[in-house]
């Protein structure tokens, strides 16, 4: 299955660090059971410790996968169709193919990747100086680089040409990690599927990338099953048409789910059985609908009342706008209209001129008055000229979708001081309720 010089170099890589589980011995490689240095046992439980739910496949059934499931390849020794991996990831679908040496490569070059197989590659750093480990690096600030600044890798391939995606994580020559979209979907490409073993994942930056690669694909923590495919497993039938839109709301995935659900079904609902089923339920829901719908009496007796000639009463008379206020709580404000109107009918009854508030400068209206009725009564207007002249029409004032408003308190300093103004004219305010 994987290379004699892979293993012999993951075999020194092993002898390293920390010891290997020896009880588990080698086992197949990626077996995401195993807890020996090439299993992947590390990453079902770093997955299924975030919220992840982690089913391995024996088989691969395109059809299947929904926008729950976040679809992993791991050195896959069977062709990945390029053509259905595109339209996976066009409908929506996200995907992670890790592949170093196995048939994934046409899979990278349908998203725009070619898989390159050096026998050395440049890179600044190595681990432990060894030309079969090479580091890479992040670059840039991509959600799958955070906090990983490198990664150990293990005798990998090398991503070059890379066309319609971001590189992630790359050497001198060549990306190791690529991440791109497609449609609706995301694609992760990895060129070397061991930094998902064991033994690799005891490095910081390696483990850090993995979790951050599960993050980027959960769809804003809406999949959270992870399909893995391992080695040689065969791939049948076509993806789904529409999968998952980020933008979509939840109307439009509910919706895109009952269309799935209803063209999975068209195979039985056209047998002449199932017709005959679906037309009674259709007939039964029409005939429930009619009865809730019809009226069960007729309408009130018709009179003629329509035909009586009426007449609304005007919307700015003083009982409708204050009725109105206090059914939409703005009362003062109306209030405070009618007290200014009270008195510039008695302003223009002592001056002589219609709505002298409006038509009277402040300093000719004041000196008018105070020559009439005395240098108190100018100054009372004074002090509440600007204040008045400042509100509203009443049918402003009520109606429904006014803005204005008047607190309480500025309220009740303007009537006493319009009333303490009545009082120089003659003409005192009752006092208000306590």
């Amino acid at each position: 299955m994987r290379r004699a010089p892979v293993a012999a170099a993951l075999a020194a890589l092993a002898a390293l660090g920390a010891p290997a589980h020896a009880a588990d011995g080698d086992g197949a490689d990626y077996d995401p059971r195993s807890g020996a240095w090439n299993g992947m046992a590390s990453f079902v439980g770093l997955a299924e410790g975030m919220g992840f739910s982690v089913t391995p496949v024996g088989s691969l059934e395109w059809g299947d996968l929904s926008a729950e499931d976040i679809l992993v390849l791991i050195y896959p020794l069977q062709r990945v169709d390029p053509g259905r991996l595109g339209a996976f990831v066009q409908a929506g679908g996200n995907v992670v193919i890790a592949d170093d040496f196995g048939d994934g490569k046409d899979a990278m070059a349908g998203l725009g990747l070619l898989r390159a197989e050096p026998t050395t590659l440049r890179a600044r750093k190595f681990y432990d100086g060894r030309a079969w480990a090479p580091i890479a690096t992040a670059r840039g600030d991509h959600p799958l680089a955070t906090d990983v600044g490198e990664i150990v890798t293990n005798h990998p391939a090398a991503l070059t040409r890379v066309e319609g995606a971001t590189t992630v994580l790359a050497f001198d020559e060549g990306a190791v990690v690529v991440a791109g979209e497609r449609g609706s979907g995301r694609f992760v490409a990895v060129s070397d599927p061991s930094i998902f073993i064991n033994k690799m994942l005891m490095f910081r930056g390696n483990i850090q990338f993995a979790t951050n690669l599960l993050r980027y694909l959960d769809r804003g923590g809406r999949a959270r099953h992870v399909v893995l495919l391992r080695g040689d497993v065969p791939m049948y039938g076509e993806p789904r048409p529409f999968i998952d839109d980020a933008r979509a709301g939840e109307v439009g995935r509910s919706i895109a789910d009952l269309n799935f659900w209803l063209s999975e079904r068209r195979a039985w609902l056209l047998t002449p059985a199932a017709m005959k089923v679906l037309a009674v339920g259709l007939a039964t829901a029409l005939l429930l609908l009619a009865l809730i719908a019809l009226p069960v009496r007729r309408g009130p007796r018709i009179d003629g009342a329509w035909l009586r000639f009426w007449r609304p009463s005007r919307r700015d008379e003083p009982h409708a706008v204050v009725a109105q206020a206090e059914a939409t709580g703005g009362a003062s404000l109306v209030l405070a209209c009618v007290l200014r109107d009270q008195l510039q009918h008695l302003l223009a009854e002592i001056v002589g001129k219609p709505e002298p508030l409006y038509t009277i400068p402040e300093a000719q209206l004041v000196a008018e008055l105070s020559r009439l009725r005395g240098p108190h009564a100018g100054a009372a207007l004074a002090r509440v000229y600007r204040r008045l002249r400042a509100l509203p029409s009443r049918g402003q004032a009520a109606a429904p979708w006014s803005a204005a408003h008047l607190a309480r308190r500025d309220f009740d300093t303007l009537y006493r001081d319009v009333a303490e103004l009545c009082r120089t004219l003659g003409a005192a305010l009752p006092e208000p309720e306590a």
